[in-house]
């Protein structure tokens, strides 16, 4: 019982997987075409029972994980020195391949947490486990395209010769105009809001949470 038991586990596992090689590109396509339609998207999908839920797509959080699990590919197939931490803390955290996605994908959790609870207080809804989740999870899903943009930049700074400065910044840049962009086109299709007024609400979020992520990361790895 205990093999037809572990066989029907890894049976699961490698559907489910096989089904990540078709959802995954065609989830992060529809999140940098479309991000306001995917926000909509997973408002209507989390009204439905929990088996229900993002049937067609990979669900927010699952997706956020993965695209970190696919920049942290990135970085191992390029073989690209990676910097050495002398803090202890640095050591424990980036010291490892567990370290280092567990770190990475906190780390974008959150830009997206971040982003749901200034969604929150501008709607005036008070922060519960329940009401959190709607944002949190739009949030997920456009964090995507940022992190591999983040990761792409990173690579090619870290790569030996000048000549791949500019492209690198050139690559992170786009990442965190589109970033802000997606953003704020998803605040005006689910709230009522002028460009310029949901553009100015993303950029100071995303403003605070850079400080707080750097000050952080300053405080624990030097």
């Amino acid at each position: 019982m205990d093999l037809i038991r572990l066989l029907r586990s890894l049976e699961e596992f490698l559907y489910e997987l096989v089904g990540w090689l078709v959802f995954y590109p065609r989830t992060f396509l529809r999140i940098i075409v479309r991000p306001a339609q995917m926000a909509l998207y997973t408002q209507e999908e989390l009204r439905k029972p929990l088996e229900a839920r993002f049937q067609a797509t990979i669900s927010p959080v699952l997706m956020l994980i993965l695209t970190v699990a696919l920049a942290h590919a990135m970085e191992l197939a390029s073989r690209a020195a990676v910097p050495t931490l002398q803090s202890p803390v640095g050591r424990i955290l980036f010291g490892s391949e567990e370290g280092i996605m567990l770190t990475r994908s906190a780390i974008f959790c959150v830009y997206a947490l971040g982003a749901a609870l200034g969604t929150l207080r501008q709607q005036k809804i008070p922060v519960t486990r329940e009401t959190l989740r709607e944002p949190f999870s739009i949030q997920a899903f456009l964090a995507c395209p940022f992190v591999l943009a983040l990761a792409l930049g990173e690579l090619l700074l870290r790569w030996p010769g000048d000549a791949w400065v500019g492209p690198g910044v050139a690559v992170q840049a786009v990442g965190i105009l589109w970033y802000l962009w997606a953003r704020a086109a998803a605040y005006r299709a689910l709230n009522t809001a002028s460009w310029a007024k949901a553009f100015g609400l993303v950029l100071a979020s995303f403003v605070v949470t850079t400080v707080v992520v750097l000050a952080v990361a300053m405080l624990v790895l030097v």
